[in-house]
């Protein structure tokens, strides 16, 4: 049996804030967070019936990663990343892997932003 390539949906740039930090100065305030989530499916059953109940329910699962980011404790972004990820996986039992990339642009003072990206399978 040949198998499936996977289809992908895709949730970019979303903007969160945590408490994140290992640094108590960092932990005051919440901070701004960006996540880019690559959910692996596939969505043939779905896209055939036109049911949002046979695929990933994005909008969702955007409002569950924000709540969760903001309700989180979590002092490294590689430990947020992990629980993300699960919830990610825990969606919908569709979903066969995610790849998760967290970016915190207040990370670095003289670049960018630092990041985390991350890829978990069933």
């Amino acid at each position: 049996m040949t198998p499936v390539a996977l289809d992908q949906i895709r949730i970019v740039g979303l903007r969160c804030t945590s408490h994140i930090g290992c640094k108590e100065e960092e932990r005051i305030l919440p901070q701004a967070l960006l996540l880019y989530v690559t959910l692996h499916l596939d969505t043939r059953e779905a896209a055939q019936e036109d049911a949002l109940e046979k695929t990933a329910n994005y909008a969702k699962l955007s409002k569950t990663l924000l709540r969760a980011c903001e309700t989180s404790q979590c002092q490294l972004i590689e430990t947020l990343a992990q629980n993300l990820a699960r919830l990610c996986l825990d969606a919908h039992p569709a979903i066969q892997q995610v790849d998760l990339e967290i970016r915190k642009p207040a990370g670095l003072p003289h670049g960018d932003y630092a990041a985390i990206a991350i890829s978990r399978q069933r």
